[in-house]
């Protein structure tokens, strides 16, 4: 038999993902689509867009051809569906992006291999490093070269992975404040086209709010407006993705008081400003939220529980805390088995650009 708990908490999971992915309004669809775009009875369209805000999807503004038409099928059924990523599929999407979706490879040199690579930064904080490590698990390792060779789980610092086979660079900068050297980065890949990466995914909040980096809304909020226009024309060029800020465990009982600095209602102002001042920029850079209800629902998961109350298993007591919502003991991040599902969606926003 298998722990209940965790049987437990993989259904939730599954009933809360297949809730905001299969949107129904009550209509029957009758034209469907394959992940391809060639047309069947028996599966929805693909969903496309920013997946779970229900807002306009970003692909019915800057697609052509067969993605607008399948956005408009699914303007009219109101269900589409979510390909589960495997390896095979993996290889297959970074394939299709490094031949025809890659928007920087006009400018590479061929006489180059390493700059012929697709090219996927993450730039941030521990939390962006979080999301890093669950997008590299999905991509076969088999040739990869690491920088550093050994990488902990909460290194403060920079990583390279490359893959020939894959004709794939995949990094992460540790930038855990908007600051000089953030804003110089971001300059030089706007202005210099044989560095800038294909994609970069960054987000920087939390450390900001730490008393020993001043602790000031208004002084993250001046870092913003500098950063802004110069990722706005790094968005000309590349795919920059500003990764929303998932909210925080907010109970005292466990954390020591730690989050009377960082809260789900301050990250959630920090996050409101920083779409203000990027949609004020009118640029191409996009806001990615669609993992929110991924992450709310395990920090639901968190406060309502009764974790400290004893129960058997084949015999013997456990605390809820010690075999289920484990992470529920950092505040801060959130948790694997929300995590691992919010890099399915991102998968399928990335891959259905």
């Amino acid at each position: 038999m298998g722990n209940p708990s965790r049987v437990a908490f993989k259904i939730i999971f599954a009933l809360i993902l297949t809730l905001f992915i299969y949107i129904n309004k009550g209509r029957k669809s009758t034209t469907i689509f394959k992940a391809e775009g060639s047309p069947t009875e028996s599966e929805l369209p693909v969903c496309m867009g920013n997946l779970l805000d229900q807002r306009e999807s970003r692909y019915l503004k800057e697609t052509r051809g067969s993605l607008r038409d399948i956005n408009r099928l699914l303007s009219k059924s109101g269900s589409c569906r979510l390909l589960h990523y495997t390896t095979d599929k993996i290889v297959s999407c970074l394939d299709t992006l490094h031949l025809k979706g890659n928007p920087s490879s006009a400018n590479h040199s061929s006489d180059s291999p390493d700059d012929s690579k697709l090219h996927f930064v993450f730039m941030g904080d521990s939390r962006i490093r979080q999301q890093f490590y669950n997008f590299i698990r999905l991509i076969p390792d088999s040739d990869c070269e690491r920088r550093p060779i050994r990488i902990p789980s909460s290194f403060h610092g920079d990583i390279d992975i490359t893959s020939k086979i894959l004709k794939l660079r995949l990094s992460f900068q540790w930038r855990p404040l908007i600051n000089d050297t953030v804003i110089e980065t971001i300059r030089q890949w706007a202005t210099n086209e044989t560095q800038r990466p294909d994609f970069i995914l960054l987000s920087m909040a939390v450390h900001h709010m730490m008393e020993e980096n001043g602790g000031s809304f208004k002084l993250y909020r001046e870092h913003l407006l500098k950063l802004a226009p110069i990722l706005g024309r790094l968005a000309n060029a590349s795919r920059v993705v500003w990764l929303n800020q998932y909210p925080s465990v907010d109970s005292n009982s466990w954390v020591n008081g730690h989050n009377t600095v960082i809260f789900s209602e301050k990250i959630h102002n920090y996050n409101r400003a920083l779409r203000q001042i990027l949609e004020n920029e009118k640029s191409k850079i996009l806001v990615w939220d669609s993992s929110n209800p991924l992450a709310e629902e395990y920090v639901r998961g968190c406060a309502t529980l009764k974790r400290d109350e004893p129960f058997e298993i084949d015999g013997r007591p456990y605390l809820f805390k010690d075999v289920a919502y484990a992470d529920c003991n950092d505040y801060i991040h959130t948790g694997y088995s929300a995590l691992s599902q919010a890099t399915q969606l991102l998968f399928n926003d990335i891959c259905n650009y």
